[in-house]
C-alpha cells in the first residue's frame, strides 16, 4: 500500500511540476512570434556582416584604387543590399559590392564614382554613431580571440541599431557571446542598449579532427531565447565556414532547448525532458 501511495504521490508531483513549468512559459504562439522576429533580425545582421567580409576581401584583391578608409553597408531596395568603400578625403566611392537578397549572389564593382545624398547621409551617421559607441562603458574586446566587429543597421527611418559582435581569427572556433547592440533615434540620441550574453562562450573544437555537426550553449534566466546575434554568429562561422546546419540554446528560464536550423530558417522548442533534446 505504501509503494502504491508513494508512486501516486511521485506522479502527482511530476504533473504539478510540469504544469507549473508550462504555466511559466508564454503561449506557444507567443514563443513562435518571438523566434520568428529573432530569425528575421539575425539574418539581416548576418547579411550586413557577411557583405562586409566579402567586400573587404574583394577590395584587397580587385580594387584598383585602394584609398578607402570607410566601409558602409545598407539596403538599396527590397532586393539589393550594397556595401561601398569610401575615400573620405575625396568623398568618393572607390569600390562596391552588392548582394541580391533573394538569391544571395554577390557582385563586386571596381569603380570610382561620386556618392549619392543617401550614401553621404549614411556615412556621416555611421561615423557619428560609432564614435558615440566607442565612448560607452562596459564594452569588452576579447583580444586573444580576435576583434569586435561593428555593424550599423538601419531598422527604420527613426531607428538605427549598432551591433558589436565578437570576431575571431582562430580556426575551428565559433565566437558566441560578448555581443552588444545600441539603439539611436533619428537625432542620434542613445535610447536603448543590450548586452546579449554575460560573457564570451566560444565553441572551440580545434582539438577535434574534422568539423563538428552541432553545438549547444546555455542562456541564463535573464536571456531565455536565442538572440539575433546568436543566429548571425552561427551563420557566419558555424554554417558558412564549417558547414553546420543547426545549433541549440538551452534556456534555463524556460527549461527547454531552442534549436535553430539554417536550412529551414526555423527555431524549434524541445522540452528538457524530451528524448529528442540536443546533446
Amino acid at each position: 500500500m505504501k509503494h502504491i501511495l508513494f508512486s501516486f504521490m511521485t506522479i502527482a508531483m511530476a504533473i504539478a511540476t510540469s504544469t507549473a513549468l508550462n504555466a511559466q512559459r508564454p503561449a506557444i504562439h507567443e514563443i513562435d512570434a518571438i523566434n520568428d522576429s529573432v530569425i528575421v533580425e539575425g539574418h539581416n545582421l548576418y547579411l550586413h556582416d557577411k557583405l562586409q567580409w566579402v567586400m573587404s576581401d574583394a577590395y584587397k584583391q580587385l580594387c584598383s584604387s585602394k584609398t578607402a578608409s570607410l566601409a558602409v553597408v545598407g539596403n538599396l531596395n527590397d532586393t539589393l543590399m550594397s556595401g561601398i568603400m569610401i575615400d573620405v578625403d575625396q568623398m568618393k566611392c572607390v569600390f562596391e559590392c552588392r548582394i541580391n537578397l533573394n538569391t544571395g549572389d554577390i557582385e563586386p564593382f571596381d569603380l570610382v564614382r561620386g556618392l549619392t545624398p543617401k550614401e553621404i547621409e549614411r556615412a556621416e551617421r555611421q561615423v557619428d554613431l560609432l564614435d558615440k559607441v566607442s565612448e560607452l562603458d562596459g564594452i569588452v574586446n576579447i583580444k586573444e580571440a580576435g576583434n569586435l566587429n561593428a555593424d550599423v543597421v538601419e531598422i527604420s527611418p527613426k531607428l538605427t541599431r549598432v551591433y558589436l559582435l565578437q570576431g575571431t581569427n582562430k580556426s575551428k572556433l565559433i565566437p558566441f557571446g560578448n555581443d552588444y547592440s545600441f539603439d539611436f533615434d533619428a537625432s542620434g540620441n542613445l535610447i536603448a542598449r543590450r548586452k546579449y550574453h554575460r560573457s564570451f562562450i566560444p565553441i572551440d573544437f580545434s582539438s577535434k579532427e574534422g568539423n563538428i555537426h552541432k553545438c549547444t550553449h546555455s542562456h541564463l534566466d535573464d536571456n531565455p531565447y536565442v538572440t539575433p546575434t546568436d543566429v548571425a554568429t552561427f551563420l557566419l562561422y558555424g554554417h558558412d565556414l564549417y558547414g553546420m546546419k543547426t545549433f541549440s540554446v538551452y534556456s534555463k528560464a524556460l527549461s527547454c532547448y531552442f534549436t535553430y536550423n539554417a536550412e529551414t530558417s526555423t527555431i524549434v522548442l524541445v522540452d528538457d525532458n524530451d528524448d529528442m533534446k540536443p546533446e
